[in-house]
């Protein structure tokens, strides 16, 4: 599973870097625990800029982008739910 998150001056400032630490810490819980999970490998990047921002008017930092499909205001509890809920056994 690829995970993108925007690390841009919007979306760091609205606690993209948060998640990023979130995402850190969920891998190692994965790798702890792999009975509970899949063996799909979870490949986060921090990128510095997605352009979401800016093909929009509307509010919508921070951005994570999962397998293609972009999280708008993405909050670490919205973020880690969904990788969850595809990952787990």
């Amino acid at each position: 599973m690829k995970v993108k998150v925007c690390v841009g001056s919007s979306c760091a400032l609205l606690g993209s870097m948060s998640i990023l630490d979130q995402l850190d810490d969920l891998k190692d819980i994965i790798s702890e625990d792999s009975e509970s999970y899949n063996d799909e490998e979870l490949e986060i990047e921090a990128i510095k800029c997605l352009g979401y921002c800016k093909e929009t008017d509307a509010n919508v930092a921070p951005v994570v982008v999962i397998d293609g499909e972009p999280m708008y205001n993405a909050t670490s509890q919205t973020v880690m739910e969904k990788i969850v809920n595809k990952i787990r056994k």
